[in-house]
């Protein structure tokens, strides 16, 4: 009986509340579509990626032609590729014919330091197996 009302106090306690929902409606600051639809053309095409944007797990190229003059930046959050239905996130600019390169130096220092990493762990483990404990 005891833990029963153990149980139910941790459950009351920990159960999410719902917000209201008049509140919530006259708070809301404008939704993502709403700043990114008040944009004229001109501004878009200097705010948005100009270049293709590729699904990273089959390849599909976005073309905003299929999706009514949309840009990619313009899809909401749900948005899926068309193909393999994979979310939003998994699409990467294409800069020439690589993908997912950006103009701040890359995969060299990510490269770089993950060699460093392997190498003091390497080193580490050859230390350990040398000691005498």
């Amino acid at each position: 009986m005891i833990r029963a009302a153990c149980v139910l106090a941790c459950a009351a306690a920990f159960a999410p509340t719902r917000p209201k929902l008049a509140a919530l409606s006259r708070t809301t600051p404008l939704s993502r579509t709403d700043a990114v639809s008040k944009l004229t053309e001109k501004e878009k095409q200097e705010k948005f990626w100009q270049g293709d944007w590729v699904c990273a797990d089959c390849g599909y190229v976005y073309d905003k032609r299929i999706f009514g003059g949309r840009y990619f930046e313009e899809q909401t959050y749900g948005f899926k590729c068309p193909q393999c239905s994979g979310p939003r996130r998994r699409y990467a600019k294409m800069v020439g014919d690589t993908v997912g390169v950006t103009l701040d130096g890359g995969d060299g220092p990510i490269l770089f330091w993950s060699g460093v990493g392997f190498l003091v762990t390497i080193a580490i483990g050859v230390w350990i197996s040398n000691s005498d404990f």
